[in-house]
């Protein structure tokens, strides 16, 4: 049985729906690296990464944004025009997965985070998130 959630923008001009076959195909993760942060003008990003072939959109149309992610890839990351919500992004390598925003899940906590990422980056102020992995950095 499949595990549906859905989610939109925040004007809900781009709406969408992921079907998991189990809450395993999903792991909801928070990052502090530099990126993350000036996306979403916050001390880290989150986002669930799920299979590409879960996600479909059920109204309207992404923007999509695309940059060097500081390394040399390309780096995807679509939202409405409309209000700037962001819904999902992806790297060139993230093969047949992408990434949706945490926030635009309309019940997120269905999809709890699994780890850190970038943790050598994340403020002082913010805790340790117990029971999850912690990643200090990632190595190519």
């Amino acid at each position: 049985m499949a595990n549906r959630h859905t989610g939109s923008c925040y004007c809900k001009e781009v709406k969408y729906e992921v079907n998991l076959q189990s809450l395993d195909d999903a792991r909801t993760s928070i990052c502090y690296c530099s990126n993350c942060k000036k996306w979403t003008g916050s001390a880290f990003g989150i986002t669930t990464k799920i299979p590409r072939s879960a996600l479909k959109i059920t109204k309207g149309k992404t923007t999509e944004h695309v940059s060097d992610n500081g390394s040399g890839t390309k780096l995807y990351r679509e939202f409405c025009g409309t209000c700037g919500g962001g819904i999902l992004e992806y790297g060139e390598n993230a093969g047949d997965k992408t990434y949706i925003t945490y926030g635009s899940l309309d019940h997120p906590e269905e999809l709890p985070p699994k780890g850190e990422f970038f943790c050598k980056y994340k403020e002082m102020w913010i805790p340790e998130i117990p029971n999850v992995f912690h990643k200090q950095e990632i190595k190519n």
